[in-house]
Order: C-alpha cells, then sequence, then structure tokens
C-alpha cells in the first residue's frame, strides 16, 4: 500500500464506510474509491471490510489493524512532509523544549510568552520533567533542547550556559546565621538540620556531593518538591534551606534571608541539545533565541555577595 490507499482506507473508516461521502472528501470519484476497495481485498488477498447485501458496514480484525497501523503511518509522513516545507524557514516548525518546572516559575516565566508572541509560526511544545528525565528524553531524540542545571551527567549531551547565579542558604532572622556577617562556612551548615528539594533535582544532588567533598554528614531533615513550603518551614522553623537564590524572588515570607555558601555554589543554567545530532532550523533558532534573550538581560554578570 502506498501513502495515498493509506489514506483512502483511513477515510472511509471515518465516514461510516460511505464511499459517496469519502469520495468528496478525497475529491475523487467513487468509482475510483470503489476500485480501490476491490483492489485491495482481491489483489492483496486481504478480507479488509465488513459486509452486508453488499455495502461496506466495518472493519474486519484484520482491517481494524490496517487502520490503526495505517494511521501511525500518515502521520508520520504528514511530520515529514512538514518539516521539509519549512525546512528553509527558521521561523516555522514544531520544536520541543523540555524544561524543569522549578526553571520555569522562576527564569522562563516571562521568556515563554515573550517568545510565542514574537514567533507565531513555532509551536512550542514545553515538557517540563525532573532534570534527569529530560536527559534521557533529549538522548531518546524525544525532546529537541532541555534546559538543565549544569552540569548535565550525560557526556554526550552539549550545554550552552544561558543563565548564572548561587545556591544559597536559606534562614529565618531568629537563626543563628543571622548573625555570622557575609558568607555562610559549609561546615557550619553542616552543623544544622537542613531541608531541601528532593532528589529529582540536580541542586539537591550536587549539595549532597558537595558535603560528600568535604567529609561531611548532614542532618537532612526534611526533602520536597515544593520550594515554597521548603521555604516556609524556614520561615517558621530553626531549620536551613539550601535552594537557589533566584528561587526566592517568588516567595513573599519578610522574616527569611538567605546568604551564600562561602566557597561559591553556582546554580548556572544552560541549554542543551544532543552532541553530533542533527537540528533542523527552527530547533537552532529556537536555541539562538532563548540564549540571545537570558543575554541580553544581562544575567551572565554577577558578583558574590
Amino acid at each position: 500500500m502506498d501513502i495515498h490507499q493509506i489514506e483512502y482506507l483511513i477515510t472511509i473508516a471515518d465516514n461510516d464506510f460511505n464511499l459517496t461521502k469519502s469520495a468528496h472528501v478525497l475529491h475523487v470519484s467513487q468509482p475510483a474509491l470503489s476500485k480501490f476497495v476491490t483492489e485491495l481485498e482481491q489483489i492483496e488477498q486481504l478480507h479488509v471490510f465488513s459486509r452486508h447485501k453488499g455495502r461496506l458496514t466495518g472493519l474486519t480484525r484484520l482491517g481494524k489493524d490496517l487502520v490503526r497501523n495505517g494511521q501511525k503511518v500518515l502521520d508520520d509522513y504528514n511530520e515529514m512532509m512538514s518539516s521539509v516545507h519549512n525546512f528553509d524557514d527558521p521561523q516555522k516548525g514544531t520544536v520541543k523544549v523540555g524544561i524543569a518546572p522549578v526553571i520555569i516559575s522562576t527564569l522562563f516565566n516571562r521568556a515563554i510568552p515573550k517568545f510565542i508572541q514574537s514567533n507565531p509560526g513555532i509551536n512550542l511544545k514545553i515538557i517540563e520533567k525532573g532534570a534527569y528525565e529530560l536527559q534521557k528524553l533529549l538522548i531518546l531524540q524525544e525532546i529537541d533542547l532541555a534546559v538543565l542545571v549544569s552540569p548535565a551527567t550525560f557526556p554526550s549531551i552539549n550545554e550552552e550556559v544561558i543563565y548564572k547565579n548561587y545556591v544559597d542558604v536559606w534562614f529565618n532572622k531568629n537563626h543563628r546565621f543571622h548573625s555570622i556577617p557575609g558568607p555562610i562556612p559549609i561546615e557550619e551548615v553542616g552543623r544544622e538540620k537542613i531541608v531541601t528539594l528532593d532528589d529529582s533535582f540536580m541542586v539537591t544532588f550536587q549539595t549532597k556531593n558537595l558535603f560528600k567533598k568535604n567529609n561531611i554528614k548532614p542532618d537532612i531533615f526534611f526533602q520536597t518538591g515544593s520550594w515554597d513550603l521548603l521555604l516556609n518551614m524556614c520561615q517558621e522553623m530553626n531549620v536551613v534551606g539550601i535552594i537557589a537564590a533566584p528561587i526566592g524572588s517568588n516567595y513573599s515570607g519578610t522574616n527569611i534571608e538567605h546568604r551564600h555558601f562561602k566557597s561559591p555554589f553556582p546554580w548556572n543554567i544552560t541549554i542543551c541539545t544532543l552532541g553530533n545530532d542533527y537540528h533542523n532550523n527552527a530547533v537552532n533558532y529556537t536555541q539562538r533565541w532563548f540564549s540571545d534573550y537570558f543575554k541580553s538581560t544581562n544575567n551572565l554578570n554577577f558578583t558574590v555577595r
């Protein structure tokens, strides 16, 4: 069967096996469509349609399987042709971008609407997953770009830094850290009860590695996937939180503050592609657009407080 015959079969099924209506949809004559049905079953020796008094009434089990698989083939064909037609136009096409939810709410809440408004020809699909899951999706080529906390854990992933900041220590104003001037030594943090994000976050993985590197066994008191719950706990309890500084910009609490670690703990955001992989013009354009957007906001310049 060629792609046109697959389209004929699916259209007949979608139009309740009415050949007159199906022929009108396909812009072919009814005799031509009847000939297709006959040839499909006689020449290919396939029993595809059920009949009653000579009229098509449904699909056999084989016919249902043909329609189901044929729809997949037709979808892939249409996507391929769309990609071919849009190849020369970098501002047309579908681009799948994976972003961790906390990065979306912290950094991309303005960038994404601006991109959509500026590029109506690009169908931007956002996939929200944790860092490890996004890396797997990128390697499996189920997404085109991934926005991650650097460094990526797979060597085949290429990273471009688009934003720099720090992971900070958070605590309330009654905590003993309030009276310590300047950045907080990691040894001091290791003496406290710590609340942090759960293990699906790259920051938590990096935090635990940092303690291990300094031979510190931290008291991880509580972990959560909710950054606002974490900061509420820091405000209400005598604990310290470890999350990236920009995340707290959305927090409305007043009895809370944060400091850098004495040895800077970077929170660098990268836009990632799969190494040595071909990307169409729309993907390349989207990567450049977000890179230029963050560069224009001077977020790559930062200093230690």
